[in-house]
């Protein structure tokens, strides 16, 4: 799969070569067809310079393409995470994210969920609990799951990060991650907001939007 960055900026970001050293790049975005060579691939669409009335615009116009999109920023706020999650892209995150957390989203990406920030997430969460009050979890669905791994899932669904499950679980963040991989495919869901909404019994579909 390939990467593509949309920056104004004229060059890749030594962090983003860092996470994909074959990254390639694109100033604009009607530019992104001639800079692809791959019939698939994730577009990274750096607004840290974009004028705030500019945004939404470029982000429809990236959607367009019919690569799923992933938003970077400058500063990241929940208005704003909704907002471009609407309009079609499926991650948001810092600009400056650390090459390790952009290859998880690209992971989570690829396998068709979706990504946002662990703070924005939680209150995510929050708001989904006080639009539809949760119910006791399916416990023949839930009786696939071993121990740990069902510790895990209640911590997601409480909005915690891979950080916070490895403190409270003593456990280590690559041991939460392979957790979590099983409880995905155990579950049939695709990423932790569809995991948590589960959880929660809150039905959900092939992508939040």
């Amino acid at each position: 799969m390939e990467h593509l960055f949309v920056t104004a900026g004229g060059s890749i970001r030594e962090r983003w070569r860092q996470a994909f050293p074959c990254a390639k790049l694109a100033t604009r975005i009607g530019d992104i067809g001639a800079a692809t060579s791959r019939a698939r691939g994730i577009v990274w669409l750096d607004l840290s310079a974009t004028a705030p009335a500019d945004r939404a615009a470029q982000v429809a116009d990236a959607v367009a393409f019919g690569w799923p999109v992933v938003v970077m920023s400058a500063a990241p706020g929940e208005s704003e995470a909704f907002q471009f999650l609407n309009l079609g892209a499926v991650g948001y995150c810092h600009f400056g994210a650390a090459p390790e957390q952009l290859r998880e989203i690209a992971l989570v990406v690829e396998h068709g969920g979706f990504w946002m920030p662990p703070e924005l997430m939680q209150r995510f969460l929050a708001l989904s609990l006080r639009v539809v009050p949760p119910a006791a979890p399916s416990e023949p669905v839930l009786n696939e799951l071993t121990s740990r791994e069902l510790m895990v899932a209640e911590q997601v669904a409480h909005g915690a990060s891979n950080r916070e499950i490895a403190q409270t679980l003593n456990i280590t963040e690559r041991t939460v991650k392979a957790h979590l991989s099983a409880i995905f495919e155990k579950l049939s869901v695709r990423d932790r907001v569809q995991l948590a909404l589960a959880m929660n019994n809150i039905p959900t579909y092939s992508t939040v939007n």
